[in-house]
Parts: structure tokens; C-alpha cells; sequence
């Protein structure tokens, strides 16, 4: 449907309007004037019934020939219209019909009230002349309700000629629609085609059009305007063009860039996609472009890491199959500051086939070297019972051999514990855990090592008799416990005290190992977790040399778990170790590795 012209629309309802206006206005005035000029009329008239009256007898009952004369002549010089009505309602004398042909006059209005109250008037049509007109009806006698009456009238014939209602009323109407018109001339000139030549430039950059512009034309205000939009104009063709260059430039360095760069906007439509991108999902940017991701990109793992994003960044690592190799991405995903997400994946399959081959590497040697440190012990075995030469001196070699074996044993025992928990693959195995038998365990292996050393191994739990159970993996517990309280012992004087508590709080379950021991030194105290990092070599002697793989240990155990560890030391005080992590897990179903881990317990 087509709408009316903007000018249609503007006066059309104002004309209308003072149409309205001006004709009930006209008929207003009119009606005014014409009750004022009626009043008027009245007035004159009840002032010349004074004048008749004073031609006859207050008493008189009839009109001679002579009276009739005289009154006729008398209507004709006051151009007035004289009736005379008996007491009976006859009428005895009219200037202007025939009384013998006149009805009874007594139900007139004005006559009514004239018998009444002594005088009447009344504006009404006449029955005997077929006209309006104005009468003024008096008694002759004041005093004699049913005598005489004396009525005059002014007939529509005898009115001025005046202009009629609907002249007045058509010609203030053209007036205003006279005027209506310039103003509508006016407002298309110097208002409405400027601004519809504005709209329609307007309209056209809508369209694509950037380059078009308005020409300055009508009032000073709109020419304004229209210097005010081509500026505009001028300035968003320049940002546009800028953003479009941009938008390349952009394109052509994430193009340049080896890692696979996804954008999305706030719909999830992607915005950005580079040819890496496009590589690794099989399609091309043209076919991406604007679509759903969820659509475009058909990796699961990649759309798990796109749905998880929050306010803050998420990495994650995927695994996907490309040409039957499984190749390792670090997902990095952010929200962008138009509500989208921004996706990265870097590949790292080289790092993650050198923590591998790292991993395999360690636990290759390590069960490579168990083979002939079994046989040097078998040969130290051996010395010590059939070699007696020297007592002393092999008393001394014997306890070296014993002590390095000792310590390649443990290494050996803490790299492979270490090659596990790090390993990616390593999924708890999750089953009820007691606290009571935890402590048992402890008691049996650490129990002997506590006595030796003459340090007071105390136990506490938050419930009684040591009751409390919950969802853990035994054995990764088992392992943290072992080498906290190993760690503790070694650096704990003769005489101290080493606390194990298991606490639960706010749906977490809590483990401190707590000792009186020599303490670690601020400085050193970030990077005791560490692999091999030991505090300095006069504290390690005093205390009998470790691995320095015990705390490095415990923290990827717990991280496994879940959880977090956090600890606080000070000099000559002591330490305290403090594990938490979630109090009722879920096992998942995949095969545990920490089950192997517990060879070592």
C-alpha cells in the first residue's frame, strides 16, 4: 500500500481542522448576530406599540373607516406590520391581509402573554403570511386583561437584506483552505522535498550506495541538516573503507598464522576463520562464513571447549584423528568483547610425543636398572658373608654399597611413581575409603622408621574412633600420605612430633601432615614441589638425603584427584602440608593406573 505525500499527511489533518472550526464558528457568530439583531428588533418595536396605542381609546372596541386609514399609512411610514385583536381574538385591523380572513389570534404567543403579563414577544413563523417574523404584542388597556391588543411585527420581507449563513460560513471555509494551501506550498518547498530528497539518499546508503549525498536545499535548518549528513556521510564511507582494509589486513595475518583461529559473534556465527581453520575442519571460508559453529564444526571435543566458555579464558586439550594420526591441540577459548568466543588451538602432538617418549623413557630405565641393581645386591650379599679378609674395611664398603643401593632403589621405586601420576591417561579409581585403615597402613610401613628415629607418630580424625569414610582413590591417598610423612620424619629431630589429621568441611575432604621439624626457608618454600629440587645439601645430610621427588609426587596425585595443595612453613617451628579435595567423587569408566602405583606401598 502506498502512503500518502508527507504534505498530504501534514495539512490535510490541519485544513480539516480549521474547516471545522471556521464553519462552527461562522454559524456561531451568525446566530449571534442574528439573536442580537431579534433583540433589537423587539425593542424598536415595544417602543412604536407605545405610539399606536396612543391612536386609540384605552376603551375602544372597534376601528373606524377613518382609524383605518390612518394606521395603514402609519405601517407603511414605520415599515412595521400593525395588527389590532379584540378581546374576543378576532382580528379587527391588519396592516398587511385581509381581517375577515384571519383566524382567532388568541392562541398566538405573543398575545398569550400579552393578556398575561401586559406585553409579549415572540420570533416564529407566520401562518397567515408564510414567513418568519418578530412580534410585540401590548394591551391596550393595562388594566383590561380581555380588552384590546395591540401587535406589531416586523415580517421577513421587511428585514434587511443581509448576507446568509452559509455565505459567511463558505467563505471564511475558502479562506482557510486558501491559506492551507500557501502553507502547504511553503512546507513542500523549503520542508518536505528537501527532507524526502534527504530520506531518499538516505534509503540509498542503506542500501550500499556510500557514496551518495544530499544537495543542500529549502530552509536554512534543513540545508544544515543536509551539509551536517554529508559530513557524516563522508566519515562513515572513510571509517568503512578503514575497516574494510582492517578486516583484510586482519585475514591475511590470522591466514599467515600456523594455528588453526576461529570467532564467533553473539549468535555463535562464525566471523573469522582462518586457512588453517578451514583445513582442519574440511571446508572452505566462503562455506563457513556466517553459519552456526555447531553446524561448521563437526569435532565434538572442539564444540565441548566452545560451550564451556565463561567470562574467563578455558584451555583444554583435544585430541582429534586427522589421516589415521591422532594429533594433540591446547584449546584456548575466550569470550570477546562482542559477546562471541574467540578459539585457538595450537598443536602441540611434538610437545605431548616428548613428555611421552619422557615418560617412557623413565620408566624404561627404570626397569632396565632394576635388573643389575638386583644383581649388585645379590653380589653384596654375597661379599658380606664369605668375605672376611679385612673386617673393617669391608664393614665400611658393605655400608656404602648398602646405602647407594638403598638410594637407587628409592629413586627408582619414586620415578616410577612419579611417570604415573603425571601421566595424562591417569583416571582415580574411585571406591569408598576409611580413615581407620588408612592409618593402619601408615602405621605398618612408617611406623618402624618413627620408632627409629624417636619421633611420636600421632593420628586424628573428625570422627570418633577414626570412623569416618568417604569417596577416594585409595591407593593415590595411600601414596601422598606415604611420602608426606616420610618427607616429615627425615627433617623432624629426635623427640619431635608428626600429626596426620583427615578432616572434612564444606563438601571437602581435608589431609595435614603437621611436623616439629627443622622447617624450609621462605625463599625455597615455591619450589619445594619441584622435581629433584632439594632446600641445600647441609639440611639434606642432617637429615639423610632423599630423592627430591617425594612433594613433586604428592602434587600431581592430588591435582589427579581433583584437588589443591598448599603449604607453610617456618624455621626451626616446623611444616604443615595441607591437601583438599572433593568429599564424594564419581568414578569414571576407564582403567585406573593407580592400582600399579601401590606396588610401591
Amino acid at each position: 500500500m502506498t502512503s500518502r505525500p508527507l504534505v498530504a499527511r501534514l495539512v490535510l489533518p490541519f485544513a480539516a481542522m480549521i474547516v471545522i472550526v471556521v464553519g462552527a464558528s461562522g454559524v456561531v457568530v451568525w446566530q449571534a448576530g442574528q439573536n442580537s439583531v431579534r433583540a433589537q428588533q423587539i425593542h424598536d418595536l415595544n417602543r412604536l406599540v407605545i405610539l399606536v396605542r396612543g391612536m386609540l381609546a384605552a376603551d375602544a372596541t372597534q376601528i373606524s373607516p377613518e382609524q383605518t386609514g390612518r394606521f395603514k399609512d402609519l405601517a407603511t411610514v414605520l415599515d412595521t406590520r400593525i395588527t389590532l385583536i379584540d378581546g374576543q381574538g378576532v382580528v379587527l385591523f391588519d396592516s398587511h391581509h385581509d381581517p375577515a380572513t384571519m383566524e382567532n389570534h388568541n392562541d398566538r404567543p405573543e398575545v398569550l402573554d400579552a393578556r398575561g403579563i401586559g406585553v409579549g414577544s415572540s420570533v416564529r413563523r407566520s401562518d397567515t403570511l408564510s414567513q418568519e417574523g418578530v412580534y410585540v404584542a401590548q394591551l391596550l388597556d393595562p388594566n383590561n386583561a380581555q380588552g384590546m391588543v395591540v401587535r406589531l411585527s416586523y415580517p421577513q420581507s421587511l428585514w434587511p437584506k443581509v448576507v446568509p449563513a452559509w455565505g459567511i460560513v463558505l467563505g471564511a471555509i475558502a479562506s482557510a483552505l486558501l491559506l492551507m494551501a500557501v502553507l502547504g506550498w511553503i512546507l513542500q518547498r523549503q520542508w518536505i522535498g528537501p527532507l524526502g530528497q534527504l530520506l531518499d539518499v538516505v534509503e540509498r546508503i542503506a542500501g550500499g550506495e556510500w557514496q551518495a549525498r544530499v544537495q543542500p536545499a529549502g530552509d536554512h535548518a534543513v540545508r544544515v541538516l543536509g551539509g551536517h549528513f554529508n559530513v557524516m556521510a563522508a566519515q562513515a564511507e572513510k571509517r568503512l573503507n578503514e575497516l574494510s582494509h582492517q578486516r583484510a589486513d586482519l585475514q591475511a595475518l590470522v591466514d599467515a598464522l600456523p594455528d588453526p583461529i576461529l570467532l564467533s559473534d553473539s549468535l555463535g556465527r562464525i566471523m573469522v576463520m582462518n586457512t588453517p581453520a578451514a583445513r582442519l575442519l574440511q571446508v572452505t571460508s566462503t562455506q563457513a562464513l556466517g553459519k552456526k559453529m555447531d553446524v561448521v564444526i563437526n569435532e565434538e571435543a572442539i564444540l565441548r571447549v566452545i560451550e564451556g566458555v565463561s567470562d574467563t579464558p578455558l584451555i583444554r586439550e583435544v585430541r582429534l584423528q586427522r589421516n589415521g594420526q591422532r594429533v594433540t591441540y591446547q584449546a584456548v577459548a575466550s569470550r570477546s568483547k562482542a559477546g562471541g568466543v574467540l578459539l585457538v588451538l595450537r598443536n602441540v602432538s611434538a610437545l605431548a610425543a616428548t613428555v611421552q617418549m619422557k615418560t617412557d623413557f623413565v620408566a624404561n630405565a627404570s626397569h632396565e636398572l632394576r635388573t643389575p641393581i638386583a644383581a649388585i645386591k645379590a653380589a653384596f650379599e654375597t661379599l658380606q658373608e664369605v668375605y672376611r679378609e679385612d673386617p673393617a674395611q669391608t664393614d665400611r664398603c658393605v655400608n656404602i654399597i648398602e646405602g647407594h643401593l638403598k638410594r637407587l632403589e628409592e629413586m627408582l621405586t619414586d620415578l616410577l611413581d612419579l611417570s604415573r601420576v603425571e601421566s595424562p591417561d591417569l583416571k582415580p579409581q574411585i571406591s569408598p575409603v576409611k580413615a581407620d585403615e588408612l592409618f593402619a597402613r601408615l602405621r605398618a610401613t612408617i611406623g618402624p622408621m618413627a620408632r627409629d628415629k624417636n619421633v611420636e607418630l600421632e593420628f586424628i580424625s573428625d570422627s570418633p574412633d577414626h570412623e569416618m569414610e568417604f569417596n577416594s582413590d585409595r591407593h593415590l591417598l595411600e601414596l601422598m600420605l606415604k611420602n608426606l610423612v616420610e618427607n616429615s620424619l627425615k627433617f623432624t629431630p629426635s623427640g619431635g612430633k608428626v600429626t596426620v589429621n583427615i578432616l572434612r568441611t564444606d563438601g571437602s575432604v581435608v589431609l595435614e601432615v603437621i611436623d616439629t621439624g627443622i622447617g624450609i626457608p621462605p625463599e625455597h618454600q615455591e619450589r619445594v614441589f619441584e622435581r629433584f629440587y632439594q632446600v641445600d645439601a647441609a639440611r639434606s645430610s642432617a637429615a639423610g638425603r632423599g630423592t627430591g621427588l617425594g612433594l613433586a609426587i604428592v602434587k600431581h596425585a592430588i591435582h589427579a584427584l581433583g584437588g589443591t595443595v598448599k603449604l607453610s612453613s617456618a624455621v626451626g617451628v616446623g611444616t604443615k602440608v595441607r591437601c583438599t579435595f572433593p568429599l564424594n567423587q564419581v568414578s569414571e569408566d576407564s582403567v585406573s593406573q593407580s592400582s600399579i602405583i601401590a606396588s610401591k606401598s
